[in-house]
């Protein structure tokens, strides 16, 4: 496991610009200068988009995505995944949307996105209560999830519930909630942003590949 700091990368929020996928990643080309730089023996995409990962959901070896997404990210995705295209108003559904086992929590957003997802995966859907976008302050990664430790016992409890997860409780970026956007990983990389404290690393670390 090769872990890496994002120093180059002026933003903390790494996600919002590239996502790291296991063979492959796709970055927006406005910051392929420090992603070269980061030095990740792996085949790379550059698009003309400024955001990345927003856009979509991995859920179940599938890519959930909204049909308004920007075509050049969906023609790659759709070259490597079998696509599930949602017709959401809001495209930015990674943001909005926690897909789990047993249904999908979102606490901010359009209750028609959130029947349309739930119509297109057969899942139901459940808004929580919570200050933040639940897609942005959760990361997961094989069926482990890291996130926000601003989150009360209560909330923490409802969404272990409806995911069927095994959560772990963490910050990013000298204690940033925004932990989908501050983490890439697959099975030979951590990456994190610049601001991440050794203890944030090590959190990630034990609760992705922890082998207890």
């Amino acid at each position: 496991m090769i872990i890496k700091k994002a120093e180059n990368i002026e933003i903390g929020s790494i996600g919002l610009i590239m996502h790291l996928f296991e063979d492959f990643l796709i970055a927006s080309n406005l910051y392929k200068n420090s992603i070269e730089k980061l030095n990740l023996d792996i085949y790379k995409y550059y698009i003309n988009s400024p955001i990345i990962t927003p856009y979509f959901i991995e859920y179940n070896g599938n890519i959930i995505i909204s049909k308004s997404s920007p075509g050049e990210l969906k023609e790659i995705l759709k070259s490597k995944f079998d696509i599930i295209e949602v017709d959401t108003i809001e495209n930015t559904i990674g943001n909005l949307f926690l897909v789990g086992k047993n249904g999908i929590l979102y606490s901010s957003g359009k209750e028609y996105d959130a029947k349309k997802l739930s119509e297109k995966l057969s899942l139901p859907s459940q808004r929580i209560k919570i200050k933040y976008l639940i897609g942005s302050i959760s990361k997961l990664y094989n069926n482990k999830l890291l996130i926000s430790q601003e989150l009360t016992d209560n909330i923490l409890e409802k969404i272990s519930e409806i995911t069927k997860y095994s959560i772990e409780i963490g910050s990013i970026n000298f204690g940033s909630p925004y932990m989908r956007y501050g983490i890439e990983i697959n099975s030979r990389y951590i990456i994190v942003g610049k601001n991440s404290t050794g203890h944030e690393i090590i959190k990630v670390e034990e609760t992705f590949f922890d082998s207890k």
